[in-house]
């Protein structure tokens, strides 16, 4: 049963195996363990629940990040072009830093930091151009 969850694995995107699929691997060994104490048919309904809860997590690891590029992209569509495009900037800047924060690349992060702090003195020149008339008083 083991083989046939790391072969599941493959069914997610190589960023999210390369980050979790050893965690992965290692609760469902440990969980495994202990439901093969349980008998073989606890074994079996605990391998198909497992199996079945890891196709769909591949599904929604996929689907996720389309989701949230075309909620981003609606977030901004009654922004200008440009404006819309600095607040974006912005936004992917912060994002990028939290995950260097998170995986301890804090000399990444200060870079990070960095051109955040000009995207939104960007943002805040743009914002300063548009005014009141789209409800981006500074």
């Amino acid at each position: 049963m083991t083989r046939v969850f790391q072969f599941c694995l493959i069914l997610y995107p190589r960023g999210h195996r390369d980050q979790f699929a050893e965690e992965m691997s290692q609760v469902f060994e440990q969980a495994a363990a202990e439901r093969r104490a349980g008998g073989l048919a606890a074994y079996f309904r605990f391998a198909f629940a497992e199996i079945a809860g890891l196709v769909t997590g591949a599904a929604w690891a996929w689907i996720a990040p389309q989701r949230a590029a075309r909620a981003a992209a609606e977030k901004y569509s009654h922004l200008p072009g440009e404006l819309a495009d600095a607040q974006r900037r912005v936004d992917a800047n912060v994002a990028a830093m939290v995950h260097a924060i998170a995986n301890h690349q804090f000399e990444r992060a200060r870079q990070l930091s960095n051109e955040e702090r000009i995207a939104r003195a960007n943002l805040d020149t743009l914002r300063q151009k548009y005014g009141d008339e789209f409800g981006m008083t500074c």
